[in-house]
């Protein structure tokens, strides 16, 4: 229980370190040796395979794999896993590039990757997904007629998109935040005595601006729904609601499909849920667009 104890509190690269280190007076030799080239070489390190590491200091994988159940993890598979989301948190898209370069993967081999990533990204979401947390927030949304949207760098086309299905198919008031300017704040002042809701999405590497976005926003006393990556998110703690949308990708570029999917099922379910009102609001929409010919016909 102690070992497991220990690895659930290791939340960033400094942390990790510590507890190799603690543990190194109980280290073999090969220990010694995959450690320092674990300390040395950590990014490399989280993408490699056992067999890899292993000829790297020149020993067995079944030495590695001994020598990660011995730092707590399960077995090679949660090694990886954990290490790798504390890389993502913290990796600079240069060190990205580096090892995708290093991976040498072209063609066929390269959409392959992705497809396999965002498979893992959606059979996560089913397994982390809560129904309950979702029917929640949809009685949330359905109680307020206002909602800000949060999302900077990568995730400001999640929160546009959010943005325009909230207005479209839920006629809700919105504001949308997808840029960190220091005007961002001035937003909240029509606001500021009303009743609204906060959604917020954030992703690795997350923006600083986002997190004071959103502990500004919660002066306000208003509801925050949260989506974003893991447990390790620094939205978790600042969030009412949070909703899992992991993001693993193969390169430094983005996977935003889960988080899409999520924002299709929170339409979805408000209008399952408010069908009168919403049919209402989606009908008065298509007039809008008939009149002004939004769609090429």
């Amino acid at each position: 229980m102690e070992k497991k104890a220990s690895i659930d509190g290791i939340k960033n690269k400094h942390d990790f370190i510590n507890h190799v280190q603690a543990k190194q007076d109980s280290f073999t030799g090969v220990y010694r040796k995959l450690a320092n080239y674990l300390i040395s070489n950590f990014v490399s390190v989280a993408f490699m395979k056992a067999q890899q590491w292993a000829a790297a200091v020149d020993t067995s994988e079944v030495s590695v794999i001994r020598f990660v159940r011995f730092l707590g993890y399960k077995g090679y598979p949660d090694f990886s896993e954990k290490l790798q989301k504390i890389i993502r948190n913290e990796m600079t898209m240069t060190e990205y590039a580096e090892i995708t370069v290093k991976k040498g993967r072209k063609g066929m081999d390269v959409l392959m990757d992705i497809i396999k990533a965002e498979e893992r990204n959606f059979n996560e979401l089913v397994a982390k997904y809560s129904p309950q947390s979702m029917a929640n927030i949809v009685d949330l949304l359905g109680k307020t007629e206002r909602v800000v949207v949060i999302g900077l760098r990568s995730s400001a086309s999640l929160a546009e998109y959010c943005s325009y299905m909230l207005i479209r198919a839920l006629a809700k008031e919105v504001i949308t935040i997808n840029q960190g300017g220091v005007h961002t704040f001035d937003s909240f002042l029509p606001w500021e005595d009303k009743e609204a809701v906060v959604v917020v999405f954030g992703y690795p590497r997350y923006p600083a601006r986002t997190i004071e976005i959103v502990e500004y926003a919660r002066r306000y006393r208003w509801p925050v729904i949260a989506i974003t990556n893991n447990e390790l998110s620094p939205l978790v703690p600042l969030a009412d609601y949070v909703i899992y949308a992991p993001s693993h990708s193969v390169a430094f570029t983005d996977s935003m499909g889960a988080a899409t999917v999520i924002i299709n099922t929170i339409v979805v379910e408000y209008i399952n849920r408010f069908h009168d009102c919403s049919l209402d609001k989606i009908k008065r929409f298509e007039a809008l667009a008939k009149e002004k010919q939004y769609y090429w016909s």
